[in-house]
């Protein structure tokens, strides 16, 4: 808000044409805003024993990171060891990255998690005739609006994965999130030209109904959504990524389903969304420097 704030004290707009501009930039904040993606990361996916690594957060259009993250956006943060022993963080006060420290005391692989609270985001046109959007259910909106446009109630979960020294070839696939994506190998062994297959479990069951993915690497594009695998709409519980490039990958699957009867005057659809952060390392290009 401060870049826009330079903006519209160096320009030469007449006070309509301020507030014309004004409107239009919350109207595209707000939308932004409610299309946000959650990522859960790691510093570090391969660790020694006992070694500290900080968590952290992506949220936004850009990989590997973007936003910050309202406390109140997240509903929690997990640490699930070998073991299958959790350990949940409380998010801090400030909008930020989310960052935490996680020690890994024992050998494994670990599992970061992390849901959203819901919330609303209905697109929509006013009576005269300008398009709005708002972070509210229809409800709220349905009196001052001629259309109402889209109108959606999103959840979203996030995991990735750290190994704890060699792998063992035990790692724990499934951990309970509401939406999650399973992958059918250690995903923390992979390697540049492999193939990850995952599969779509909803409240603990396959999942067998329509969805849409896709995935991107590090380092692919600089800009908003370029993805490099851009979206693919697909039936069943199954996804195969082709990992053709070394670097840390973002998966995100996503469903809508149309609302109940009792939530009809709130929303059109829900929406449901995991995504998956993986690390697909490449072989040292450069000896190890002497004095490291």
């Amino acid at each position: 808000m401060r870049q826009i704030g330079v903006f519209i004290r160096n320009t030469s707009l007449s006070p309509i044409s301020l507030s014309v501009l004004c409107f239009a930039m919350c109207v595209v904040l707000a939308g932004e805003a409610m299309a946000h993606s959650l990522f859960i990361q790691s510093g570090r996916h391969v660790v020694k024993e006992g070694k500290k690594t900080p968590l952290f957060f992506a949220y936004g259009h850009h990989f590997p990171v973007d936003d910050g993250v309202r406390s109140k956006k997240l509903a929690s943060i997990k640490v699930h060891d070998p073991a299958g022993a959790v350990t949940e963080f409380s998010p801090r006060k400030e909008t930020c990255l989310q960052s935490q420290m996680v020690e890994y005391y024992t050998p494994g692989v670990y599992v970061l998690t992390a849901e959203t609270n819901p919330g609303h985001y209905t697109k929509w046109v006013d009576k005269k005739g300008r398009d709005r959007s708002s972070i509210k259910p229809m409800s709220a909106v349905k009196d001052e609006a001629s259309e109402i446009v889209k109108s959606l109630y999103s959840k979203q979960y996030a995991k990735s994965y750290v190994r704890c020294g060699e792998p063992d070839g035990m790692f724990a696939g499934r951990v309970g999130l509401a939406l999650e994506l399973v992958p059918m190998q250690d995903p923390t062994t992979l390697k540049p030209g492999d193939t990850l297959t995952l599969k779509v479990f909803k409240d603990g069951k396959r999942y067998d109904g329509d969805g849409h993915w896709n995935a991107t690497y590090g380092g692919y594009s600089t800009e908003s959504e370029d993805l490099y695998q851009p979206g693919m709409d697909v039936s069943g519980d199954t996804i195969t990524v082709s990992l053709d490039h070394p670097g840390k990958w973002f998966i995100r699957y996503f469903i809508k389903t149309d609302a109940t009867d009792e939530m009809k005057n709130e929303y059109f659809q829900l929406k449901e969304t995991a995504t998956l952060v993986v690390l697909v390392p490449n072989e040292r290009r450069q000896a190890l420097p002497n004095h490291h």
